[in-house]
C-alpha cells in the first residue's frame, strides 16, 4: 500500500476509534450534567483535567520519546525498547496514581472542594493507574501500525464503561467517585485484555540480538532519557497553559463557572479527540520522514493533515450552530442555558489549536522537546497574565479569550521560527 493510502487508511481507523472514545466521554459528561449539581460537575472537570496531566507526564517520559526513537530503528531494537518500557510504564504509572491519591485526599486547595472522603481520592488514584496501563497498549499498537488491535482494545474499554455506567444508573448511585471507579475498572480490564498482545508483539529471542543491537539499544535508551527530561517539563507547562483556565476561573468565579466552561467545551470535545487520533497515527510517520530528512514528504503530510483537520473542525462547529437550540433544550438543560457564546468561542479556539497541534506534533517527532519546554514556559506566563486581566471583565468568556490569544502566539512561533530551524539541523548518522 502506498504512503498516502496507508496513512489515510490508518488515520480513518484511528478517527473511528477516537470518535468512539469521544462519544463515550460525551455521554458521561452529558449524564453528569443532567444528574449532579454544578459544583460536583465542576469537581469532575478539575479531576479529569488532573488525570490528563498525570497521563501526559507518564506519556512524555516514556511513550512520547519512545515513539520518536522506535519509529526510526529496525524491528529487533524496536521490540526490545517496547518490552523494557512496558515495565517502566507500570512503575511510573503506579507512582503517579499514588501521588494523585495523596493530592486529592490531603490537599483540598487542589480541587477547591473540601467535602471529599477517601473513596474519592482512592477512585481517582486507581483511575490514573488504570488509564496509564491501558494507554501503553495503545502506544504499542500505534508504533507498530497495528491500528486494528488498538480498535479492539478500545471496544472492550467502551463496552465495560457502558456496562458500569448502566449499573450506576439503574442503582441510582451516580456521583463523581463512582464514575471514576467505573472508568478505573474498565481500564484495568482493558489492560489485562491487551497484555498478552503486548508480550507477543514485543517478543525477541536472545539469539536474535547481537552485540551491535545491544550498543544500538543503549544509545537509543540514552536518547529517550534525554528527550524525556525535557518532554516532562514541557508537558507540565503545556498542560498548565491549556488547563489553567479550570483552576483560575474556579479561584475567581467558583466551581459553577468551571461547570459552565466544561459544559460548553464538552459539546466540542470530538474535535481535540479527532486531532489526538490523527496525531497518534501521524507522529511515527513524521518521525520517519524527519529522520530521513525527507522534507518534501513532510510538507505533503502537513498539507493533508491541515486540510483534513480543519475540514473536520469547521464542519463540526457548523453542525453545532445548526443544532444548538435543540442541544440547549434536550442535552445541556436549563441549568446551563445561555452557553451559545461560550460554545462558539471554544470553536474558534479549537480551529487555531488544531493547526498549532500539527506543528507541535512535528516538533515532538523531531525530538525538539527542549524548544517546546521554553515555548511552553513563555506561553504559560502569557496565559496567566491575560486570564488575570480578562476574567474580571468578561467572566468565564475571558478565560477562553486568553486561551485563543496564546494559541495564536504559539502557532506563529512554532510554524515561523522553531520548525524552520529544526529543518536546518544537519542530518545525523543513523546508528541502526
Amino acid at each position: 500500500m502506498s504512503f498516502p493510502k496507508k496513512f489515510l487508511s490508518s488515520s480513518f481507523l484511528s478517527v473511528i476509534d477516537q470518535g468512539m472514545l469521544s462519544a463515550l466521554n460525551f455521554c458521561i459528561g452529558a449524564l453528569l450534567i443532567r444528574l449532579v449539581d454544578k459544583d460536583d460537575y465542576g469537581l469532575y472537570g478539575q479531576l479529569y483535567a488532573g488525570g490528563l496531566l498525570a497521563g501526559l507526564i507518564v506519556d512524555s517520559w516514556i511513550a512520547g520519546p519512545l515513539t520518536t526513537v522506535a519509529s526510526a530503528v529496525h524491528e529487533n531494537t524496536r521490540k526490545l525498547l517496547l518490552r523494557r518500557y512496558w515495565q517502566r510504564q507500570i512503575f511510573w504509572t503506579v507512582a503517579m496514581g499514588i501521588a494523585a491519591f495523596l493530592i486529592v485526599e490531603f490537599v483540598p486547595a487542589a480541587t477547591h472542594h473540601s467535602n471529599k472522603n477517601w473513596l474519592m481520592a482512592a477512585a481517582f488514584g486507581l483511575y490514573v493507574i488504570g488509564n496509564g496501563l491501558r494507554e501503553y497498549g495503545r502506544t504499542v499498537g500505534f508504533i507498530q501500525s497495528d491500528i486494528h488491535s488498538v480498535l479492539r482494545q478500545d471496544l472492550v474499554y467502551v463496552a465495560a464503561v457502558l456496562a458500569g455506567m448502566l449499573s450506576l444508573y439503574l442503582f441510582e448511585v451516580i456521583d463523581v467517585a463512582h464514575v471514576f471507579i467505573v472508568l478505573a475498572s474498565a481500564s484495568f480490564l482493558c489492560a489485562l485484555f491487551g497484555r498478552h498482545r503486548i508480550m507477543d508483539r514485543t517478543a525477541t529471542q536472545a539469539s536474535q540480538v547481537d552485540a551491535e543491537d545491544v550498543d544500538i539499544l543503549h544509545e537509543h535508551q540514552e536518547t529517550i532519557r534525554g528527550h524525556g527530561r525535557w518532554a516532562v517539563l514541557g508537558v507540565i507547562v503545556g498542560w498548565l497553559s491549556n488547563y489553567s483556565y479550570v483552576y483560575l476561573s474556579g479561584a475567581w468565579l467558583g466551581l459553577a463557572a468551571i461547570a459552565d466552561l466544561n459544559a460548553s467545551r464538552l459539546l466540542l470535545m470530538p474535535i481535540p479527540l479527532a486531532v489526538a487520533a490523527w496525531s497518534r497515527v501521524a507522529r511515527p510517520e513524521a518521525s520517519r520522514l524527519m529522520a530521513e530528512h525527507n522534507w518534501s514528504g513532510l510538507r505533503k503530510l502537513t498539507i493533508v493533515s491541515i486540510l483534513g483537520i480543519e475540514l473536520v473542525v469547521f464542519a463540526y462547529v457548523g453542525a453545532m450552530l445548526l443544532t444548538l437550540p435543540w442541544l440547549e433544550a434536550y442535552v445541556i438543560g436549563s441549568k446551563y442555558s445561555g452557553l451559545g457564546p461560550l460554545i462558539m468561542l471554544w470553536g474558534g479556539y479549537f480551529a487555531i489549536n488544531s493547526v498549532r497541534t500539527i506543528g507541535t506534533s512535528w516538533l515532538m517527532s523531531g525530538g525538539a522537546f527542549r524548544s517546546m519546554f521554553f515555548l511552553g514556559t513563555v506561553t504559560l506566563i502569557l496565559v496567566v497574565l491575560i486570564t488575570y486581566q480578562a476574567i474580571p471583565y468578561w467572566g468565564a468568556a475571558g478565560a477562553i479569550f486568553a486561551l485563543i490569544a496564546v494559541e495564536v502566539f504559539e502557532t506563529v512561533v512554532v510554524w515561523k521560527y522553531i520548525l524552520p530551524a529544526l529543518q536546518k539541523r544537519p542530518q545525523p548518522q543513523s546508528p541502526a
